[in-house]
């Protein structure tokens, strides 16, 4: 029987204050893990933080823009000083930027990038520094997207950081092996997360008139041969499958969660 038991492990969740990354840290936190939340919005990591003390773990939060990397150091200094030790690491702090291939301006592709890639990059550097200096292995979870798994016709930008987080996780994953280190991406499907507002918007053309759900439906149905949505819960199956022992042979893997939308 597979169980996943995280007791005495410590853990960073950056992006947990809301849809996957939430649903990962209650999950570890449900499997006996202490957890630290990264978010740039406090309430959503203050009420990640109040749902997972029904658990009786020690857990915390710091507000962590993720396209700077002080303040993701800043969340590692927080959480290395209340648990002394880092042995998970997930970044799944994420935006979607609806734009075309050639509506979008300078600035914009620069913020969206620093989010979805370079916030990923500095929580992976951070994460391996910790890590080896500890010399007690770790796993590290990064969060991309079908999405980035090719081109997109109206998400050509967000395609790009999602498809560069796969190739960046296979980096990693190279550096951390020769300490016991794991790193693994995760590709999540279609999730009716806050990030899908967005995108309806933008599919609706911005017609208020439009039925947002029946739209999300459509798209559903029309992607995914399962025929229904992912949920964050089944996200979060993956991540602790990954961020477990049963999983230290797996390195530099991207694992689609996606009812069979992208099937490679």
């Amino acid at each position: 029987m597979m169980v996943f038991d995280f007791t005495g492990k410590k853990a960073i969740v950056v992006g947990g204050g809301s849809g996957i990354g939430k649903a990962i840290a209650l999950q570890l936190a449900d499997n006996g893990a202490d957890v630290w939340i990264g978010d740039l919005s406090e309430n959503g990591a203050q009420t990640t933080v109040s749902e997972m003390r029904r658990y009786k773990g020690d857990y915390g939060h710091t507000v962590t823009d993720v396209a700077k990397k002080t303040d993701v150091a800043a969340l590692f200094a927080d959480a290395k000083k209340q648990f002394g030790e880092i042995n998970i690491v997930v970044n799944s702090a994420g935006v979607f930027m609806p734009k075309g291939l050639l509506e979008a301006a300078p600035e914009e592709i620069k913020a969206h990038l620093d989010i979805n890639l370079m916030g990923i990059i500095y929580g992976c550097q951070l994460a391996l520094e910790t890590m080896i200096a500890q010399g007690k292995g770790g796993k590290i979870v990064n969060i991309s997207s079908v999405g980035g798994r090719g081109g997109e016709l109206k998400s050509p930008y967000y395609a790009l950081g999602k498809g560069a987080v796969l190739n960046w996780t296979q980096s990693v994953a190279y550096n951390g092996a020769p300490h016991g280190i794991n790193c693994n991406a995760i590709c999540p499907g279609i999730i009716r997360t806050p990030m899908w507002d967005v995108i309806l918007e933008a599919d609706g053309g911005g017609d208020p008139s439009v039925d947002k759900e029946a739209l999300f439906h459509q798209i559903v149905k029309g992607r995914a041969p399962l025929g229904r949505a992912q949920t964050a819960e089944e996200m979060a199956y993956a991540a602790a499958f990954f961020c477990s022992g049963y999983a230290d042979a797996i390195l530099g893997q991207a694992l689609n969660v996606d009812g069979g939308d992208r099937m490679n």
